[in-house]
C-alpha cells in the first residue's frame, strides 16, 4: 500500500514563510494511494538525480484571496464550486519522508495564506522540471479537472508580465483521466481513484519519472502526462520568465459532506528538478479536444420565444430592461496572444455574460433569467448562472441546472419543449418561490452592494460527447430581464 505523507505544522509554516518570500502561494496533495509506494517513489526519484521539493495543493476562495489583497479581482469564481490550488514549492531544508499528516493542515494554510500581504505572483518551472501529484480524485460528483494556468505572462516587446491567467493545456476532467478506476484512460469509475499527474514540459523528465513511478509499484495505465507547452509558456526563472499555477476544480457533490472533507484535504505534490543538466527534448503543443458536434440548440428558439413572451406577460405591470448576453471569456491562445487576462478560463465550458445591471431592494425589483437546460439538450454535463459584482467579478450567488430543471413549465404548460428550457429569478429577498435565488449585499465581497454594477454569469459544462466544453455558437445563449417598478 502506498504511504503518502502527512504534513505537520512546522513543515507547513515553513513552506509557507519560503513562498510568501518569493511571493508565491503553494498547493498540496495528500490522501492514501494503494498499488504503489510513495517512499519508494521518493527514493527512485532520487535515484533518478532528482532534487525534490514538496509542493502543496489546498482548498482557495478566490473571494477571499481578494478582499486580503492577494488577487487584483475574484477572478470570476464559480459560486458554489470549490477549489482547489497548487501555487508552487519552496527551497525546504526537510526531507519529503518527514512530512506527517496534521489534521488541521487546511486552518493553517488559511492563517498565512490570507493574512499575508502582496499579490500571489504564481511559481516558475525550467524546461526540464516537473511536478508530480500522485493523488486520490474526488469523491463523487458532476464534474471535477485540473488545468494547468500561465498566471503572469511575460511580453517581450514590452519588457514586462502581465496578468493573464489563461490555461496552457485542456483540464484534465472526469471523463479523460486516467486512473485506477479508468485505467488508460478507459470508461470506468473516475471517483475516488488513484491517479499521478506529471506535470512538465520535457519528455526525458517525463520518461524518467515514470520509469520511478512504475519502479514504485505504481501501474502505469493510471499515469498521466499534462504538457506544458514550452512554446506559449516562457519556461524559466526570473524576471523575464513567465509564472504558472495549477488548479483543481469540482462541482455538485452526491454526498456534500465527503466532497467538503475532500476539498479541506490538504495534499503533497512533488516539485521535480534534476541535479545535473540534461539535453532538453521538449513536448510539442499538444492537441486540443475539438469542440461541437454539429448538433445545435436552434430548434427550441421557437419555445425559447414563447417563453420571453410568457415571463414578460407574468410581470407587465413592471418596467422591463433586457441586457443582452455576449461571450464573456475568450480561450487561452487568444487570450496569450492578444494580452487579455481571462480569469483562469477553461476549455471544459463556454463563459457567457449579460451586460451590467443593478438590483435594489425594492420587492418589484429582480432579475430573470431563463433559457436553454443545456445539461437537459445533452450539451452540457451541468449549467449554472452566477450573480456577479461588476467591480471585482466576484461571485456571491448562483444556481445549477439540477436545481432549475422543470422550472419552466409553469409558463408553457403543455408545451412538451419546456423540459429544456429554465427560468430562475435574483432578487434580495427569495421567500418561497421555486428556483429563486437570494442576493447578499455581503459580508464585503461575498456580497454586491444595492445598485452596485453588477452581472449575470453562465457556464455550460463539458458536452459529454466531445468531453470538452461545447461551443458557444451551437448553443442558444442564456438571456436575462430586469424587472423595476414602473414609474
Amino acid at each position: 500500500m502506498l504511504k503518502l505523507p502527512n504534513i505537520t505544522v512546522a513543515t507547513i509554516i515553513y513552506l509557507f514563510v519560503i513562498f510568501v518570500m518569493l511571493s508565491c502561494t503553494p498547493n498540496a496533495n495528500v490522501s492514501k494511494v494503494t498499488g504503489g509506494d510513495f517512499d519508494t517513489l521518493l527514493s527512485a526519484l532520487d535515484k533518478s538525480d532528482f532534487t525534490l521539493k514538496p509542493a502543496l495543493l489546498f482548498h482557495v476562495d478566490p473571494v477571499k484571496l481578494y478582499e486580503a489583497g492577494r488577487l487584483a479581482n475574484s477572478a470570476g469564481n464559480n459560486a458554489g464550486a470549490p477549489y482547489k490550488g497548487l501555487f508552487g514549492a519552496g527551497s525546504v531544508n526537510v526531507e519529503m519522508t518527514d512530512i506527517k499528516q496534521l489534521s488541521d493542515a487546511q486552518n493553517t494554510i488559511d492563517n498565512l495564506l490570507y493574512n499575508t500581504p502582496g499579490l500571489i505572483q504564481g511559481w516558475q518551472m525550467n524546461p526540464d522540471e516537473a511536478v508530480v501529484l500522485a493523488v486520490k480524485t474526488p469523491p463523487e460528483c458532476t464534474y471535477f479537472s485540473y488545468c494547468g494556468f500561465i498566471f503572469y505572462k511575460y511580453y517581450e516587446k514590452e519588457r514586462q508580465r502581465k496578468w493573464v491567467w489563461t490555461s496552457f493545456n485542456d483540464p484534465l476532467n472526469n471523463l479523460t483521466i486516467k486512473t485506477s478506476g479508468t485505467p488508460g484512460g478507459v470508461k470506468g469509475n473516475p471517483f475516488n481513484q488513484d491517479t499521478i499527474i506529471i506535470i512538465t514540459a520535457d519528455r526525458g523528465t517525463d520518461q524518467r519519472i515514470r520509469s520511478a513511478a512504475i519502479s514504485a509499484g505504481y501501474s502505469e495505465s493510471i499515469i498521466n502526462t499534462y504538457v506544458v507547452p514550452s512554446s506559449m509558456v516562457r519556461l524559466g526563472t526570473g524576471p523575464e520568465f513567465d509564472t504558472i499555477v495549477v488548479a483543481q476544480r469540482m462541482a455538485l457533490f452526491a454526498d456534500e459532506k465527503a466532497g467538503q472533507k475532500y476539498v479541506n484535504t490538504v495534499m503533497a505534490g512533488i516539485k521535480v528538478t534534476p541535479k545535473s543538466a540534461v539535453k532538453l527534448d521538449s513536448f510539442p503543443a499538444p492537441e486540443l479536444r475539438v469542440r461541437g458536434t454539429g448538433k445545435t440548440e436552434i430548434d427550441l428558439q421557437p419555445a425559447l420565444e414563447e417563453l420571453r413572451k410568457a415571463i414578460l406577460a407574468k410581470y407587465s405591470d413592471l418596467a422591463v430592461q433586457e441586457p443582452k448576453t455576449y461571450v464573456w471569456l475568450s480561450e487561452s491562445y487568444d487570450a496569450v496572444q492578444t494580452e487579455t487576462y481571462v480569469a483562469g478560463e477553461s476549455r471544459d465550458t463556454v463563459y457567457l455574460r449579460s451586460d451590467t445591471l443593478t438590483l435594489g431592494n425594492d420587492p418589484n425589483e429582480f432579475v430573470i433569467v431563463y433559457g436553454v437546460n443545456h445539461a437537459a439538450t445533452g450539451k452540457a454535463t451541468y449549467a449554472n448562472c452566477t450573480f456577479y459584482g461588476e467591480a471585482a467579478w466576484n461571485g456571491v450567488t448562483g444556481i445549477y441546472s439540477t436545481e432549475y430543471a422543470g422550472s419552466a413549465e409553469q409558463y408553457l404548460p403543455g408545451n412538451p419543449l419546456a423540459k429544456y428550457l429554465y427560468v430562475c429569478k435574483f432578487a434580495r429577498a427569495s421567500g418561497s418561490e421555486k428556483a429563486c435565488v437570494a442576493v447578499p449585499t455581503g459580508p464585503k465581497a461575498h456580497g454586491v452592494a444595492l445598485d452596485e454594477p453588477a452581472f449575470i454569469g453562465f457556464r455550460a459544462y463539458m458536452e459529454p460527447a466531445t468531453k470538452v466544453g461545447p461551443v458557444n455558437t451551437e448553443l442558444l445563449y442564456d438571456r436575462a430581464i430586469k424587472f423595476s417598478a414602473s414609474k
